[in-house]
């Protein structure tokens, strides 16, 4: 009984104090005050609870909600967007609509029509298509949309382009060339997944020596990183831990 005591106590406190320094109505704290457990409560139904609800992760929470009661509502809006205006925007809003739901062929139908005219060569454009064609493990196809971002004159290629590309020359069969690419990636890129990446390719070789040092400098390198960079590459940090644990010792 103490133990609840207290704890109504510092419920109190914190509230009325909550009142006080966000500036809310002085009738908040006499309630807060007067009526303990009551006060307390309704102060976080009618004050805290909607601040939590507005913040950013409440709009987190109620976005999954929607999703969950209706997941077919993103789709049906970005799809009469294109019906009334299809342009580039509303394109590849769409796309990413599809591709979220692993609508590739989708994708692909909704990209291709606004790839034409001055927008024959629009980097976003071939983004999408190329994700899109990589994901459905077109994987020819989709070095075609790579080489063409790589063709630009004006808009050189992303970090994750030049990844894709690696990517797509080993699943095309040009290993020495995917090779060069992830070994001069890894030096600028941000983060841990071009590393991953060339880990993988030494794998897929049988190379597991080489495979199991670039794995275990992740894990050694990040364990002394930044909270926020290991909060970012956690899903990578993941993959090295559990390729370390399959990796055949020799």
């Amino acid at each position: 009984m103490p133990i609840l005591y207290i704890a109504s106590l510092l419920v109190q406190v914190l509230f009325a104090y909550h009142a006080y320094r966000t500036g809310r109505d002085r009738y908040w704290i006499y309630i807060i005050l007067i009526f303990p457990a009551m006060g307390s409560l309704i102060y976080f139904l009618f004050e805290i609870l909607p601040e939590l609800w507005r913040g950013t992760s409440g709009q987190t929470v109620q976005k999954k909600i929607r999703r969950l009661l209706d997941p077919d509502k993103d789709y049906r809006a970005a799809q009469y967007a294109v019906g009334i205006a299809p342009t580039v925007a509303n394109c590849v809003k769409l796309a990413q609509v599809l591709m979220a739901r692993k609508d590739y062929d989708g994708a692909i139908a909704a990209l291709q029509p606004a790839l034409a005219d001055h927008f024959a060569d629009d980097p976003m454009l071939l983004e999408g298509l190329a994700y899109a064609c990589f994901y459905k493990r077109d994987y020819v196809r989709a070095l075609d949309y790579v080489e063409q971002i790589y063709n630009h004159k004006e808009w050189p290629p992303k970090d994750y382009i030049k990844l894709l590309r690696a990517r797509l020359y080993q699943e095309t069969g040009k290993i020495e060339v995917a090779e060069n690419a992830l070994v001069e990636l890894v030096k600028s890129f941000p983060g841990e997944e071009a590393r991953i990446a060339l880990a993988q390719l030494y794998q897929a070789q049988q190379r597991h020596n080489e495979a199991r040092t670039i794995y275990q400098d992740i894990v050694t390198r990040t364990r002394h990183a930044p909270p926020h960079y290991q909060k970012a590459q956690r899903a990578w940090i993941g993959q090295a831990k559990d390729a370390l644990d399959r990796i055949p010792a020799q």
